[in-house]
């Protein structure tokens, strides 16, 4: 929408200086299609493949290195009423969030482990699991069990190593590293940083590299709108009563439910229907033909996991025999688009 090119599960296959410009190569993972591009300046943004892209992609080395330290969540039935949640502490002092989520399930984490392995195979184990649990049996009396647990998920925090001995004390604050010698085309590299600090990340990235583009603008993100965002005075409550009159035919957990994950975008999702018929068919509760086809079309889904895991939670409500039933219909839809 401002103008980027967005190329998803697509991988860099190589990057080299030329004549003044970065020479660099892609690869479309599911088809194999190559692609070549030529830049001003090369951003690598890569998170725990930070230095992957420097080495093996650009040729180039560091002596920085990011320290990869896992957190894993668990998901279980919600056991206490109200909407409040709470945060523990277990006895090795790390802090523990149990959250409302997803309306009558609690989510759990997270837990801080180094970890050595391939960042894409990272997963929740059995003694993350069981330490989650053990936590939360401390302080409530409704104890959980491992039958309890329908879902877990694990990530890597890329954190900048600053050679902290414990892994909750390794800096979450984020280095650049800039590569622009003899006015040869930048190579800026992000070594650390969290999603919560992307805003302020990204405008200090761009002026590292403001150098190279003398036209650059001013900073404009901080009254900037995510997608979806722009809410009169940011007040959700009343954005939702109004959605719900805009659509009297519409259940009011659906409305809640595309209000919370497509804000003011739920007027294009929902188009020209009047009617829940109009949003085609039903997989299950909440979840019609429309949100699916709006996320292949707008927000570069792929596959059912892309859909039921990513971009919304669905797949923890639908039963095995609805999941079939939608994996069935996303092959047929991507077999008609050719």
């Amino acid at each position: 929408e401002r103008g980027a090119k967005i190329f998803t599960r697509t991988a860099c296959t190589a990057a080299r200086r030329e004549n003044g410009l970065w020479s660099v190569e892609m690869r479309d993972s599911r088809t194999g299609v190559r692609t070549a591009v030529r830049a001003r300046a090369l951003i690598n943004a890569a998170g725990p493949w930070v230095n992957d892209i420097i080495n093996r992609v650009t040729g180039q080395n560091s002596t920085r290195n990011v320290r990869l330290v896992k957190g894993s969540h668990i998901v279980v039935p919600k056991f206490w009423e109200g909407r409040q949640a709470y945060l523990v502490q277990n006895s090795d002092k790390r802090v523990i969030f149990i959250n409302p989520y997803q309306n009558d399930l609690a989510l759990i984490g997270t837990t801080d482990i180094p970890y050595d392995g391939r960042p894409e195979d990272v997963a929740a184990d059995a003694s993350e699991i069981d330490y989650l649990i053990k936590v939360v049996n401390r302080y409530f009396k409704r104890e959980l069990a491992r039958d309890d647990v329908i879902y877990s998920f694990s990530g890597v925090r890329p954190l900048y190593d600053d050679n902290a001995d414990n892994p909750s004390a390794v800096t979450r604050d984020y280095i650049f590293e800039l590569d622009a010698s003899s006015g040869q085309a930048p190579l800026l590299s992000v070594f650390g940083g969290k999603i919560t600090t992307f805003r302020k990340l990204a405008e200090h990235a761009l002026d590292r590299i403001a150098p190279s583009f003398p036209k650059m603008g001013k900073p404009w993100t901080s009254k900037g709108h995510l997608p979806g965002g722009d809410i009169a005075n940011a007040d959700f409550e009343q954005f939702l009563g109004d959605l719900g009159r805009e659509y009297p035919w519409m259940p009011a957990s659906l409305v809640k439910h595309y209000g919370r994950l497509y804000g003011t975008r739920t007027r294009v999702l929902v188009g020209a229907a009047r009617s829940l018929t109009d949003l085609g068919r039903c997989f299950g509760k909440d979840f019609f033909e429309r949100e699916a086809s709006y996320l292949f079309e707008h927000e570069w889904a792929l596959t059912s996991a892309d859909i039921l895991e990513r971009r919304t939670k669905h797949g923890l409500h639908l039963s095995a025999a609805e999941r079939a039933a939608f994996e069935d219909w996303c092959v047929g839809r991507l077999v008609r688009a050719g």
